[in-house]
């Protein structure tokens, strides 16, 4: 952050679709604490988009997370006029189109009850060259995890175990980005997958790659800022629908990983670049 920021920094509201689950409320609280450190003379805002979730999680446990837009409405009665909003989604689906929309609008929004500046980052996939970064990236972390906890003769072998990694996914158009994604590490990695819960590559499409890789063993790991509900029930579930299931079911042995994206330093850096970028042009249209 340059000089000029210093002292006058943005606001910075994190947005993400939200969890109700304690390991999930922590990597978030983690992130917090890393955008908090990087920009120290900025104040930093959780929200949820996900008005089921934060209404649970307020009425059962006393936990208040606002939405977007009434985190925007708090840091500007607080007299915040410049904002940056950060999504934490993994690529630019329906969730960020959703958030850019209401960004969008507020810029048009001028004089006392509008920002004076508003800005928007992008989300972790939003390019060719996010996706390479990850892929890069994803060496040390899946090297962490591999070999966790393992002698050294019980590390992973890409000839006898495949990493699957499984994200969201969704109709929208802007999921697309998960076949690229998934093309990248199928390129730049040993018998790393790419699946989607509702979109493509589906469950069925990494079945057939794990078959035809010849392995013995599959590691899921969620391509998920945090491990939730979607992991917890629909990846390592114990019921027929899960991708546990189906991939035992065809004959292999399973080990599950628990521990979301946004528990590694390496992604959360890469957040944390976009925000900078972010920051930068409005520090451009602010001084200029």
């Amino acid at each position: 952050m340059s000089e000029k920021m210093q002292g006058c920094a943005p606001a910075i509201v994190l947005v993400a679709y939200g969890s109700l689950y304690a390991g999930a409320l922590e990597t978030y609280t983690g992130i917090m604490n890393c955008y908090q450190k990087e920009f120290y003379g900025s104040k930093i805002k959780l929200s949820f988009t996900s008005d089921q979730i934060r209404r649970k999680l307020a009425g059962n446990r006393g936990i208040a997370i606002p939405g977007p837009l009434a985190a925007l409405a708090d840091l500007h009665d607080q007299n915040f006029k410049d904002v940056l909003v950060q999504p934490l989604h993994i690529v630019p689906g329906g969730e960020f189109h959703e958030t850019a929309l209401l960004v969008n609008g507020l810029k048009g929004i001028k004089g006392r009850f509008g920002f004076r500046c508003l800005e928007m980052g992008r989300p972790l996939l939003s390019s060719l060259q996010d996706c390479k970064r990850v892929s890069n990236a994803l060496t040390p972390i899946l090297s962490r995890i591999t070999h966790e906890g393992a002698t050294s003769d019980l590390y992973r072998n890409p000839e006898e175990e495949a990493v699957v990694l499984v994200g969201h996914g969704s109709c929208h158009p802007g999921e697309c980005v998960y076949s690229q994604m998934a093309g990248i590490l199928k390129r730049s990695h040993r018998n790393v997958f790419l699946g989607t819960l509702e979109g493509y590559p589906g469950i069925d499409d990494v079945v057939a790659d794990i078959i035809d890789s010849g392995v013995k063993r599959v590691r899921l790991i969620p391509f998920l800022l945090v491990a939730g509900g979607h992991m917890l029930k629909d990846v390592a579930g114990e019921g027929e629908g899960s991708w546990r299931s189906a991939i035992e079911g065809q004959g292999f042995k399973t080990k599950v990983h628990l521990h979301g994206l946004g528990d590694c330093e390496e992604i959360v850096g890469l957040l944390l670049e976009h925000t900078k970028a972010s920051m930068d042009k409005m520090e451009e249209r602010r001084f200029s």
